[in-house]
């Protein structure tokens, strides 16, 4: 035979034993785990027949379960240490098929345990034996070869057993069963060659795929050669298609080519330019009248500079201006002019929309002598002018160093202590102010720093929004409380007891379209579930927000509209959402007992919540005198410092537990008369 012929039957060989080797990993992967069962469930079976069946076979047969066990474990061991040396596991076929021999033994066996006259005992454990071969068909649909080493021994033994009895039914039984056999290994044959088929589709595809892989990689590469030639290419390189301006790469090298000849005496300026609040632009114009909006802008910008200056887009609505030979002074006289050109309406989509933009301005060498250094301060400049009001210009300087690198620095140890686990769930008890019951708490996020100091959140989340850690930080929290929260639920709570998540206004800034609650409350029970949402967090992507709550409130979990009357608060939310609750902010408990008119304003918001069926719950009860207030205005759930500060896992398990046991010694009836009073010196 020749070398070529050889070849080819090498190559024909090589998908058989790919096919062969999924098969059995299909195979192995769901019937040798199965397998290791066999002996916890046969000491089940032995135990619940043990006053009717004989002792010494039922030992008998708990031995051959024991052996096919063992044999069973081996051949998994062994299969699992060939895949990890990377192994196809055909080496351990010979001992998987002797292990799935033992264990259709041992089913088959369970017919000898019973006495052959006991007709009710052997149909009960023939209905076991016989019913293991359906779990066989769907354990063993990838390979014929071990169904085959599976029922040929259980029917065997078991049509052995019951002839065995020499009575008719359970010998007209066991003939049944061999035709039954013989039809479920025709129908098991169909059924794999379906699996077997699907496993030689695959390898095809991905011997297409990669031969298509291959193709592409050369196209690629004659592509680029192609594009090196081709100026036009070049030009695309550098400049962004939609306002003709540089793009990010050409900008950066205009700045880099500028910073190689500054001195002090010829300096560079380096404006950074950003268009405000063009989100709403956008959502207002759509993308079209977006696009068409920004290259106005761009021609506008363009325009304004001066000769031998360079204006480059860098990013969705951010531009800068590269100055050569501006100093400080001279640059902001620029910027100054594009503020006022830019800050003239731009016609889009038939419409006429307002224009402005904030400018931080920063000078190289001074400022930075790298334009990834010039780029970072003027950026920095950039939001402290957007912070001050927008429509401004700032200037990189000291003090905007400082922020920056307080603003790295605070980013920094933000980061690390969520790496180091040093952010830690705290729990906030929500209390039932008449009854004094344990009605829920609140997850909280707190830093524990090294020196033992507790920071509360307010502090860092302000942090965590600009670095964009909110989500991580949100997740990181839920991570720590879950194991608690699933154990007391486990243990057992008050009746109506739930957990209140508090989602931050960003952490929401995935589109709700994807559906950022689900990995949230992985493992949780949602009937043990609150979730706050806030206006800021909705309003957005109203319609999808809606619809994800709704959804969740129909698998148990309670939404609440928080922080309700601080700032501007949309009567409108609490028709549009799926709500159960609406939470006042503590800005309104604050001043409850200061002035009648916050009172009045308190009073109507609760009568509001209740007229359409909402409950009204407080945060930030500090005062016996604020509770008192609330109580007859009608809002009785209660959270603040009145009651207990936020607690670690460990205390509110305690507290929680001390609380349960109070209220079951003092009863219901009691709960009034016994809960604490407290002193409210601001109604005397």
């Amino acid at each position: 035979m020749s070398d070529a012929a050889g070849d080819d039957l090498l190559l024909a060989a090589a998908p058989l034993e790919r096919v062969s080797e999924q098969s059995l990993a299909l195979a192995a992967r769901l019937l040798l785990p199965n397998h290791m069962a066999v002996l916890p469930v046969l000491l089940v079976t032995g135990a619940a027949f043990n006053d009717r069946v004989s002792r010494e076979r039922l030992v008998d047969w708990f031995a051959i379960g024991l052996i096919a066990e063992i044999i069973s474990v081996i051949a998994w061991w062994r299969y699992r240490a060939e895949r990890r040396c990377g192994g196809s596991g055909l080496r351990t076929l010979l001992l998987i098929r002797l292990a799935t021999v033992c264990v259709g033994g041992a089913w088959g066996a369970a017919l000898f345990v019973p006495d052959s006259k006991d007709t009710e005992t052997m149909l009960l454990f023939a209905l076991f034996a016989y019913g293991a071969s359906a779990f066989a068909m769907l354990l063993t649909n990838a390979r014929t070869d071990l169904f085959i080493a599976f029922q040929v021994p259980l029917f065997t033994l078991g049509s052995v057993a019951l002839a065995l009895t020499h009575n008719v039914g359970l010998v007209s039984l066991g003939a049944l069963a061999i035709g039954y056999l013989v039809f479920a290994t025709v129908i098991h044959r169909v059924s794999n060659r379906s699996v077997i088929e699907a496993i030689e589709s695959t390898w095809r595809t991905r011997q297409l795929i990669d031969g298509l892989a291959a193709e592409h990689e050369l196209l690629q590469g004659a592509n680029e050669s192609f594009a090196e030639l081709n100026s036009q290419l070049t030009h695309q390189a550098t400049h962004d298609h939609l306002t003709a301006l540089y793009n990010r790469r050409g900008a950066l090298d205009a700045l880099d080519s500028a910073l190689a000849v500054a001195t002090t005496q010829t300096p560079v300026g380096l404006l950074y330019i950003d268009l405000d609040r063009f989100k709403h632009i956008n959502d207002t114009l759509g993308h079209r009248g977006g696009d068409q909006f920004i290259a106005v802008i761009a021609d506008r910008l363009a325009r304004s500079i001066d000769p031998g200056a360079t204006a480059g887009r860098i990013g969705g609505d951010e531009f800068i201006a590269v100055l050569p030979g501006c100093d400080v002074g001279a640059s902001l006289a620029v910027a100054s002019r594009i503020t006022s050109v830019l800050a003239q309406p731009v016609h889009a989509e038939g419409r006429e929309m307002p224009s402005s933009v904030s400018i931080g301005v920063a000078v190289g060498p001074s400022h930075g002598m790298g334009s990834s250094e010039l780029l970072r301060h003027a950026n920095a400049a950039l939001h402290r002018a957007k912070s001050g009001g927008r429509n401004r210009v700032d200037v990189f300087d000291g003090s905007v160093r400082t922020e920056l690198n307080q603003r790295v620095d605070s980013e920094q140890a933000l980061r690390r202590a969520l790496d180091g686990d040093d952010i830690v769930a705290y729990f906030q008890p929500e209390v039932d102010a008449t009854t004094g019951q344990v009605v829920g708490a609140e997850l909280l996020a707190r830093w524990i720093r090294r020196d033992g100091t507790v920071v509360n959140a307010n502090e860092f989340i302000g942090v965590a929004a600009q670095a964009g850690l909110l989500e991580r930080l949100t997740d990181h929290v839920m991570q720590q409380a879950r194991p608690l929260v699933r154990r007391l639920s486990m243990l057992g709570l008050p009746e109506g007891f739930r957990f209140r998540l508090n989602l931050a206004p960003r952490a929401t800034e995935r589109s709700w379209r994807e559906n950022p609650l689900d990995s949230l409350l992985q493992g949780i029970d949602p009937s043990l579930l609150t979730v706050d949402v806030t206006e800021s967090a909705v309003i957005d992507d109203l319609p999808a927000a809606a619809a994800i709550l709704a959804s969740l409130r129909v698998r148990g979990v309670r939404i609440c509209l928080d922080d309700f009357a601080r700032g501007v608060s949309s009567l409108s939310l609490l028709r549009k959402l799926p709500l159960d609750e609406v939470r006042i902010d503590r800005t309104s408990i604050d001043t409850i007992t200061a002035h009648p008119h916050d009172r009045a304003i308190v009073r109507s918001i609760i009568g509001l919540v209740r007229e359409i069926g909402l409950t009204a719950t407080a945060d930030g009860v500090e005062t016996g005198a604020q509770a008192d207030v609330l109580i007859a205005l009608g809002c009785i759930r209660h959270q603040g410092h009145l009651y207990s500060r936020a607690l670690p896992a460990s205390e509110f398990d305690s507290y929680l537990a001390r609380a349960m046991v109070q209220r079951y010694a003092t009863g219901p009836a009691d709960d009034a008369a016994d809960f604490a009073q407290w002193p409210t010196p601001d109604l005397e």
